[in-house]
């Protein structure tokens, strides 16, 4: 294969990748629609035309769904089958990319970075980009092989190397430089180095007292009723909310009818006739077997087993079978089994083991079962339109169901689940609108447009618990301060240790001699920087605390700190700097990016399609 075909094979493991290392691979060109220009004069942004434009550069629907197929495809290729989770998540990831792409492309641009041929020339020759390194052409048992690609990169065949030159110079190349000029911030100093080496490598071992909301009445830290609508009308901008729709709706469920288990039944009983007539079961088993495990070639061998691994049927009927029996058909909630029992033992302790082989056969929603139930959903949309909601319920006999103050931008549905359709049926229709069939993998669903809620602040009955949760947060906060600080009056007061501590409250957790590094956490405490920070500036025998936690607040004692291993430190010193380095690197480069997000004008029309 050339070597250009094979980059343009793996063109979207080069892109993707690329932008994985915030080194943006994609062209802004390709993603920039076409806006009208009275729209642009008027400021209007048409959804026919403009998905997206984020500081007056307009994206087209058409490239966003490139991008979102782009992803779809990654859930095929990994064997999925695409639901509409995987379609939500795909659109969420394509937008992102898109607006990381644009807002990056925008900056480059306003700084001036551009790439010289001699800059090209450097990079492709001292520093291949990853989608070079990651080619198979250039590698050797798996590994960039640096003297075959100077080798190649010496003696082109013709302009194969015209596009990624192109490439290089429009956008790697500048957005490497890009990357430089961020990292020019990021100072890494000898305390930084040190401080990691002692998170990592150095114990510390501990007492503590943990004091976490479990050790507080619950009644004290109950909100009252005039502490949640102070802190509700304190924070109605927290509540604010669009639009919202209440939508009625009916359903039926894709599973298997009668006939369907019976066409199985009758399958299952007739390869049991014909495994005990002497046809080959392993033979039978590869050709007709469902279960996942035997994939075509072991013909349903599962080899040997002790009672209580498979399903109770399963068991009870094979246990009991003679060796060189064919047993079934049996029922269980995976389908119908037809077992060949092939040996059995007893191990040493006294349990009886089984070799077996068997055949599934799961009870699947046929073709003709699903034609009825869209049949039977049809029919009562147009019975709905005609006759009305209610009535059509009542003579089809089927139960009708709420989804109250449904949001524009929710993707399920109350005991449907993912149902992206049916929202967007709500928010296109006017009050009284009966919808076509809307279905995903397991539901055919007709819904109907009860009602419109304009958009405001949430009342406060639909926000009263999260108030609750919120003021109880901080009042429990406030009081494992308030008990830690009167632990600590009593053991200083009393010349006390936490070791030495009696009659402590059994719902304060204690930590007795405990080791561990930094990173990992103590019991209980888990990670807390403010823990981390005080235990490297204390000495044993400090008394530290109270220090907040996730959960409370400590009290800690330390006992002792290993030695700093100075030889391992200026081993480690290298690692430790790359370590820090990406660390930081990321978090400034995602700094960075939330800063122009927050500053760009973005324009969202998603809302517009599916």
């Amino acid at each position: 294969m050339g070597l250009m075909t094979s980059m343009r094979n793996r063109m979207h493991v080069v892109l993707w990748g690329l932008l994985a290392m915030f080194l943006l691979s994609m062209t802004i060109g390709g993603l920039v629609g076409g806006a009208n220009i009275i729209d642009q004069l008027l400021g209007r942004v048409n959804p026919n035309t403009t998905i997206a434009r984020i500081n007056d550069q307009d994206i087209s629907p058409d490239n966003f769904q490139k991008l979102v197929t782009q992803e779809l495809e990654q859930v095929r290729s990994s064997g999925q089958q695409v639901n509409d989770y995987h379609i939500q998540r795909a659109r969420t990831t394509a937008w992102d990319n898109i607006i990381q792409d644009v807002l990056v492309t925008q900056e480059v641009e306003r700084l001036g970075l551009t790439a010289t041929d001699e800059e090209v020339l450097y990079h492709l020759e001292n520093n291949p980009p990853p989608f070079l390194q990651q080619n198979p052409e250039f590698q050797t048992d798996g590994s960039f092989d640096l003297e075959k690609y100077k080798t190649i990169l010496a003696s082109p065949q013709g302009n194969e190397w015209a596009p990624v030159e192109s490439f290089m110079k429009s956008t790697y190349i500048p957005n490497f430089k890009l990357q430089q000029y961020l990292d020019q911030s990021i100072i890494i100093t000898e305390a930084d180095l040190r401080k990691e080496f002692i998170m990592r490598s150095v114990n510390y071992t501990i007492n503590a007292l943990h004091v976490t909301s479990t050790a507080i009445p619950a009644e004290t830290t109950e909100p009252t009723d005039s502490e949640l609508r102070e802190e509700y009308e304190s924070s109605l901008t927290d509540f604010e909310q669009g639009e919202l729709r209440t939508i009625q709706y009916c359903y039926w469920k894709k599973e298997p009818s009668v006939d369907d288990s019976s066409a199985t039944e009758n399958l299952a009983n007739e390869l049991t006739a014909r495994a005990r007539s002497g046809e080959e079961f392993s033979i039978l088993a590869n050709e007709y077997s469902q279960d996942p495990g035997n994939q075509g070639s072991k013909g349903g061998d599962l080899g040997w087993f002790k009672k209580g691994r498979m399903v109770k049927p399963f068991e009870e009927a094979a246990f009991s079978a003679d060796v060189g029996q064919i047993v079934g058909p049996v029922k269980s909630r995976f389908g119908y089994h037809i077992i060949h029992v092939r040996d059995k033992k007893v191990d040493e302790d006294g349990n009886e083991e089984m070799l077996a082989s068997h055949i599934l056969l799961n009870i699947e929603t046929s073709a003709t079962t699903l034609a009825n139930l869209k049949r039977a959903a049809t029919l009562f949309s147009y019975g709905a339109q005609d006759l009305g909601f209610d009535s059509a319920a009542d003579s089809h006999k089927v139960e009708i169901h709420t989804h109250e103050k449904l949001q524009e931008s929710a993707f399920t549905i109350q005991k449907i689940g993912a149902l992206r359709s049916a929202v967007q049926f709500a928010f296109r229709s006017k009050i009284g609108t009966v919808s076509d069939i809307v279905e995903n993998e397991q539901y055919f669903a007709v819904c109907f447009l009860e009602s419109i809620t304009p958009p405001g602040v949430s009342p406060f009955e639909d926000v009263e618990q999260q108030l609750r949760n919120r003021i109880k947060g901080r009042k429990e906060k406030v009081a494992t301060l308030d008990k830690a600080n009167t632990l600590l009056v009593d053991i200083t007061a009393n010349n006390k240790s936490l070791a030495a501590m009696e009659s402590i409250d059994p719902k304060i957790d204690e930590i007795k001699n405990e080791t561990k590094t930094l990173t990992q956490g103590f019991s209980s405490i888990s990670r807390s920087n403010y823990v981390v920070g005080a235990l490297i500036a204390a000495k044993p025998g400090d008394l530290l605390g109270p220090l907040e936690t996730i959960r409370g607040h400590t009290l800690i004692e330390l006992m002792d700190v290993s030695p700093f291993d100075s030889t391992e430190f200026e081993v480690q010193k290298e690692t430790l700097k790359k370590n820090i380095f990406a660390r930081k690197q990321s978090q400034l480069f995602q700094s960075w990016l939330d800063d122009l997000k927050s500053k760009a004008d973005i324009v969202d029309n998603r809302k517009f399609y599916f």
